[in-house]
């Protein structure tokens, strides 16, 4: 798996993992105790973690990642993505998720970045 050593380099990486099908490639995105937030106030890490993300995998959508924002300080990044899955899923309904995800990063040991926090809802979308 690529070690991404530019935090800004994680959305576009997401997008491609999640575009390609590949539930082990998004895991490998996140730090080991990286929490993702499906829903606003519901954390979740580890199998629930991968859970959640193969259930969006499920709608059988791309999704478009655009990275707005990325601020380092040390080993902590702040990202913030714009981002939306439409169109009509396998199963025929129609799907329109979007948002503004405020993400952190943190570097690891081998000096590639993960998300550490993965907040999709984080900031109300753009109007």
């Amino acid at each position: 798996m690529t070690i991404h050593d530019d935090p800004a380099q994680l959305p576009e990486a997401f997008m491609a993992a999640f575009n390609a099908g590949d539930a082990q490639r998004l895991e490998h995105l996140y730090a080991t105790d990286g929490v993702l937030i499906p829903r606003p106030g519901h954390p979740v890490t580890g199998e629930d973690r991968a859970a959640a993300n193969r259930h969006l995998l499920g709608f059988g959508l791309p999704i478009d990642a655009r990275l707005r924002h990325a601020y380092v300080a040390g080993d902590t990044a702040l990202l913030v993505v714009d981002w939306s899955i439409r169109g009509t899923s396998r199963d025929g309904h129609p799907i329109d998720l979007r948002g503004t995800a405020t993400d952190v990063a943190r570097r690891g040991q081998d000096g590639g970045w993960r998300y550490l926090i993965d907040n999709p809802f984080g900031a109300a979308p753009n109007t």
